[in-house]
């Protein structure tokens, strides 16, 4: 049986369905309702969702084309969910998490970047030399002000270990570490 099906993608759509018709009544458009289906019968949230789903209920082999294209669709999707006017970037609240469209998220992500993820430990170590203490905290304020994204491993139990961050966004924070100072 399926982690997930259609009810999840429906409710989605239901979920940015309401943001947008909140956002036409605050701008003043009379006619927010908006076609959710194309000729082939399906919207483009409609599809991403249905491979997303299908990835994160192991539908899919691997592939370089699959991953491109998963990624591609969580991107689009977290922009959906998080994105605002002045688009500065939004954590994921620590609730998502828990819920079916965070878990599903979370499946995909690790799906599309398993090579990529490393804890906080190893991210600490990574960037600034050295895993220690004060290391680890400068990495979970760089995921809490937005600088990394971080994304919980699905087969760790215990929240306070199951953090995830992206070893390039990482390599990135240590390489900016050693810029010199513009005067």
């Amino acid at each position: 049986m399926a982690l997930f099906d259609d009810n999840l993608a429906q409710e989605v759509v239901r979920l940015l369905q309401r943001r947008y018709q909140s956002l036409g009544a605050a701008l003043g458009v009379a006619d927010t309702s908006i076609p959710l289906q194309q000729g082939n019968g399906l919207s483009p949230l409609q599809r991403d969702l249905r491979l997303l789903i299908g990835i994160a209920n192991g539908e899919f082999q691997r592939t370089p084309e699959r991953v491109q294209q998963a990624e591609l669709a969580l991107t689009c999707l977290q922009e959906l969910l998080l994105g605002n006017a002045l688009q500065s970037r939004a954590p994921f609240p620590e609730d998502f998490w828990r819920s079916d469209m965070g878990i599903l998220f979370s499946r995909v992500r690790w799906w599309i970047s398993v090579d990529d993820l490393i804890t906080i430990s190893n991210a600490a170590a990574l960037a600034f030399g050295a895993n220690t203490q004060a290391n680890r905290m400068r990495i979970v304020r760089a995921i809490d002000n937005g600088i990394l994204s971080s994304f919980p491993d699905p087969s760790v139990a215990n929240p306070q270990q199951n953090k995830r961050v992206l070893r390039s966004q990482v390599e990135r924070l240590g390489e900016q570490r050693r810029l010199p100072a513009i005067e």
